[in-house]
C-alpha cells in the first residue's frame, strides 16, 4: 500500500469519500440535522463552538483532551464495541448446533434471549460483534470535533483514515459494517432503557428499539444522498502518520493549559 502523510481533504479522492461515508449510519438517524458530504456535518452553523458545548450533556466531554480520549476509546472499540466480546469469540469456536445446545441449558429467560440475540448478530457480522457501533460514532465525534475546534485538520485526516482502516480490517462489506452498527445500537438502547429487561426482550428480538432493523435499512436504501452504495468497499486507504499533537494530548504532554 502506498504511504501518504498528507492531511489534505479532497472530496474527489476515493479514500476521502470513504472517510465521510463511514459516518453514514449515524447520520441516517439524524438526517435533518447533518449532511453526509460535509466534513463538519452541519451547514449554516452560526456558532460551532457553542454547538460543541452540547456534547457536555450528550457525551460528557468538554475539553480537547476529553474529546480525544473519547475518540480514542471508540477507535479501540472500548465504549460499547467490546460488549460480549468474549462471547462472540466463544460463538466463533462453536457450531450452530453447539451454541443452541448451550442456549437450551440456560434457565434464565433473559439470559437465554440475549444469547439468541448474540447468535443472530454473529450470523450477520461474525466475531466483530458490535464494533461498528463504536467505529461509526468515533467518526461522527471526529467530524463534530473538527467543526467545534476540538480536532485539528491534521488530526481529522489521521483519525478518519484510522477508523476507515479499522472498519476494513474487521468487516468484509458495507452491509456487514452497517449491520454491526444497527445490532450494536439496538443492544445499547436495550441496555439503557428504564423498563425491566424481561419486558424489553421482545423488542430486542423483534425488529429492535426505536428505528428498527427493517426501517433502518429502508431509510438507507431510499436515501439517494447516502454515499455508501456508490463506493467500492475495497478502496485503497493511505498510510498516515499519527500527528504529534495527537500523541501529545493522549499522553498528557500538551498539558491542561492547551486542553
Amino acid at each position: 500500500m502506498t504511504a501518504h502523510t498528507s492531511n489534505n481533504f479532497d472530496p474527489s479522492l476515493p479514500h476521502c469519500q470513504w472517510w465521510l461515508a463511514i459516518t453514514s449510519p449515524q447520520i441516517s438517524y439524524n438526517r435533518g440535522d447533518y449532511d453526509y458530504d460535509l466534513p463538519t456535518l452541519k451547514r449554516d452553523l452560526d456558532d460551532p463552538v457553542e454547538w460543541g458545548k452540547n456534547f457536555i450533556d450528550w457525551w460528557g466531554i468538554d475539553t480537547r483532551r476529553e474529546w480525544h480520549e473519547m475518540i480514542h476509546r471508540l477507535a479501540m472499540a472500548e465504549v460499547h464495541g467490546d460488549v460480549w466480546a468474549g462471547e462472540f469469540g466463544r460463538r466463533a469456536c462453536m457450531s450452530a448446533n453447539e451454541w443452541q445446545q448451550r442456549i437450551d441449558r440456560v434457565q434464565n429467560p433473559v439470559a437465554k434471549a440475549e444469547m439468541s440475540y448474540l447468535d443472530a448478530a454473529y450470523r450477520h457480522v461474525g466475531v466483530a460483534g458490535f464494533k461498528g457501533w463504536d467505529f461509526c460514532r468515533g467518526s461522527f465525534l471526529t467530524r463534530a470535533g473538527f467543526c467545534a475546534g476540538k480536532v485539528t485538520q491534521e488530526e481529522f485526516a489521521f483519525l478518519l483514515n484510522y477508523f476507515s482502516r479499522q472498519i476494513q480490517a474487521h468487516f468484509s462489506s458495507w452491509e456487514q459494517y452497517t449491520q454491526s452498527f444497527i445490532f450494536g445500537r439496538n443492544y445499547w438502547e436495550y441496555m439503557n432503557d428504564q423498563d425491566e429487561d424481561s419486558d424489553n426482550i421482545s423488542y430486542l428480538l423483534n425488529n429492535g428499539f426505536y428505528v428498527g432493523f427493517s426501517s433502518f435499512y429502508q431509510c438507507l436504501e431510499e436515501d439517494t444522498d447516502c454515499p455508501i452504495p456508490a463506493l467500492d468497499w475495497n478502496v485503497e486507504l493511505p498510510n498516515i502518520r499519527q500527528p504529534e499533537s495527537l500523541r501529545a494530548i493522549l499522553s498528557d504532554e500538551e498539558g491542561e493549559a492547551n486542553a
